[in-house]
């Protein structure tokens, strides 16, 4: 199974909570939108992690930084 994650490339994520469960919103009828399915943020813009390591590493690091501040 790891072997198979590692294999994900261009994770496409909210860009307000950064989960990868996003859809098309409105069947794309009123443009490209997207809405997020753990935070129901509506969006055109999406943040795009070249594979799961890094989405990974970046959520450590905002957690971190989170964390000490």
């Amino acid at each position: 199974m790891k072997d198979d994650l590692s294999k994900l490339k261009d994770i496409e994520t909210c860009s307000n909570c950064f989960s990868p469960r996003i859809v098309p919103y409105m069947g794309y009828e009123t443009g490209k939108r997207f809405i997020c399915q753990d935070c129901e943020h509506i969006s055109v813009v999406t943040i795009i992690f070249e594979d799961l390591e890094s989405l990974v590493k970046f959520l450590q690091e905002k957690r971190e930084n989170e964390k000490n501040n």
